[in-house]
């Protein structure tokens, strides 16, 4: 089990090479749902031709 005295000593060791702990949050970018969204529409889009196509 590690102990606050180690847990204070591990983040000193990071700041003292210049590793920040507590790095700042990322800006959320949406690309994933777009992507989804893209996908998702171009299966509804085959799904529905080829089931028009069937009573053509």
């Amino acid at each position: 089990m590690v102990t606050i005295e180690e847990d204070l000593e591990m983040l000193a060791t990071a700041v003292e090479m210049g590793i920040n702990p507590f790095p700042a949050p990322r800006k959320k970018r949406p690309w994933g749902k777009y992507a989804l969204a893209s996908f998702m529409t171009m299966i509804m889009l085959s799904a529905v031709s080829k089931l028009m196509m069937r009573f053509v």
